[in-house]
């Protein structure tokens, strides 16, 4: 069926005439749409009724919302009189905006008892009706059928009048909708394979880069710039040809501090370090030493601290090691107190044997407590102490246990007590008790340094312990230590490491306490594990 708006309005009067054939020129809305009544008397009174009244223009008045007086022949009145009701175009307008109704009872959709037996003509004319927007308010149209098939009228429009943004002209000035069915399921086709013929074809991406380095020439620096190119050269130098290695390093040999600092390129340095030969890593050796600024610069950069530590990681020669060692002493406690640069100072400690990285140990003792109260020192530190032999470890650990008390309470330092106390040389643990005798209490009020004296107390021998939970038990500041946010830690440590005499002193004075610990926030989990620590059979005065 054409879908032209002509033949579709011819259809409509063959349509309005056969079934009204008294009233040619008028045509009355059936009572479904005003009246309300039974479907039955609808096709009965039908042909019957009398002519509505019009006013001058055409228009019968509007009672109320709800029930509304059309015009007579109505269809007639918009198809062929489009200048005289523009309001009721029904091209333009948008679906259900004006609420037309055909006034025909079989064309009431919504009623499976409409007063004419509907056919399959008669629904396909519906669907046609429907694209002209002059249906009911529950617009739903359906597809052209096939067969008499029960519709399913809860589908959602597809058509160019609900869906107004797509749809194109064809060249016949007709309407193509992006949409076609073959069944009432509202499922639309599959893909037409040939619609791909129309689809532009992928190029291929052609390489920005050729496949040969003779190309480039004179350019490789330029071309290590560009993130493309600078993987291009990473290419290269995993394939490691000698004569594609040499090109590279003759032409960025002079330009390694770029190369190592860039965020792409140190990529690049780092490939390049890998498959260089001795004399190529010699080179770039002294050339990354010959400017300490510029040394600096790099390990001090985000991205030149990765390729710089490896470059320590790769020297395989002593000499290439020795300068190396010997351009980072002059520099050596700048780069221990930077968050960046101590982490090359720690690779040479882990890659270089002890010997060679002596000059280094030598700075860091020479600075030893300035060093270890550094965010970034306290590490380098550590790691020094834990590597250093000999007269290096001995000088290390004198500068430490002298600044013992000091290093205890200050926030980065503690924990160079801590590492020492965790080697668990009992001379030296020793010579650290000694320095902080008299003191612990105080210490194990300190945010920083009771964590150094509970690990006095969980890492020391037990006769080295002793005297610290004597001197808390005796201490008159006993109930304040027990109270305190950080002291209490303290208190329960000893509950949980005195033994014998020592732990029934304490339990008994943390329960002669109760008065003042048992709804205190701190002190109430001191007397809860001594409540629980107390042996079997013993008698507690509170209960």
């Amino acid at each position: 069926m054409e879908n032209n708006p002509r033949s579709i309005r011819e259809q409509f009067d063959r349509m309005f005439t056969g079934q009204n054939p008294s009233h040619h020129d008028l045509f009355a809305p059936s009572s479904s749409t005003v009246n309300a009544g039974s479907l039955v008397q609808d096709h009965f009174y039908g042909h019957q009724q009398p002519p509505l009244n019009v006013n001058a223009n055409g228009y019968s008045p509007f009672f109320n919302k709800d029930q509304r007086r059309l015009p007579a022949n109505p269809v007639w009145s918009i198809l062929d009189y489009p200048t005289r009701f523009p309001e009721f175009d029904p091209y333009s307008s948008p679906c259900n905006s004006y609420n037309i109704h055909p006034g025909v009872s079989g064309f009431n959709h919504q009623s499976s008892l409409n007063g004419f037996l509907e056919t399959l003509n008669d629904r396909n004319l519906e669907f046609n009706f429907n694209r002209l927007n002059l249906s009911s308010p529950t617009h739903n149209p359906q597809p052209f059928l096939p067969s008499p098939v029960p519709v399913n009228r809860n589908t959602r429009c597809q058509d160019m009048c609900c869906n107004p943004h797509s749809i194109r002209r064809d060249n016949c000035g007709g309407f193509v909708t992006p949409r076609t069915f073959n069944n009432v399921l509202d499922i639309p086709n599959p893909p037409n394979p040939s619609n791909s013929l129309l689809q532009p074809r992928a190029q291929p991406k052609r390489a920005k880069f050729p496949a040969s380095l003779k190309d480039i020439r004179g350019k490789i620096c330029m071309v290590a710039k560009d993130q493309e190119g600078c993987q291009f050269l990473q290419t290269k130098c995993e394939g490691g040809k000698p004569e594609d290695i040499e090109m590279i390093f003759n032409e960025i040999k002079d330009h390694i501090f770029e190369l190592m600092t860039d965020a792409s390129m140190n990529y690049l340095a780092q490939k390049l370090f890998k498959v260089c030969n001795e004399r190529q890593m010699t080179h770039i050796v002294v050339s990354v030493i010959s400017d300490d600024s510029n040394l600096t610069n790099i390990c001090l950069n985000s991205h030149g601290t990765r390729a710089m530590q490896k470059l320590i990681e790769l020297l395989k020669t002593a000499e290439d090691r020795s300068l190396m060692v010997s351009a980072l002493r002059r520099i050596t406690l700048t780069l221990t107190k930077n968050t960046n640069g101590h982490h090359v100072i720690q690779h040479c400690l882990k890659s270089f044997h002890v010997d060679e990285v002596q000059p280094i140990l030598d700075v860091v003792a020479d600075n030893c407590l300035d060093i270890a109260t550094d965010k970034s020192g306290c590490c380098v530190l550590q790691l020094c102490v834990l590597h250093a032999e000999e007269v290096s470890k001995e000088r290390l650990m004198t500068e430490i246990i002298e600044n013992a008390l000091d290093l205890s309470e200050h926030p980065y330092g503690n924990y160079v007590v801590q590492h020492i106390l965790g080697m668990q040389i009992p001379e030296i643990t020793a010579h650290i008790m000694r320095k902080l005798a008299g003191n612990f209490v105080n210490l194990a009020m300190n945010k920083y340094a009771s964590n150094v004296v509970e690990k006095c107390l969980k890492d020391a021998p037990d006769d080295q312990s002793t005297p610290i939970i004597s001197e808390i038990i005796n201490s008159p500041n006993f109930l304040g230590l027990i109270q305190h946010p950080f002291g209490n830690y303290v208190a329960q440590s000893v509950l949980q490491i005195a033994k014998g005499t020592l732990k029934e002193m304490m339990i008994n004075k943390v329960q002669k306490e109760y008065a003042y610990l048992h709804s205190h926030p701190h002190g109430k989990r001191v007397l809860a594990l001594a409540r629980n620590s107390k042996p079997r059979g013993s008698l507690n005065l509170h209960e």
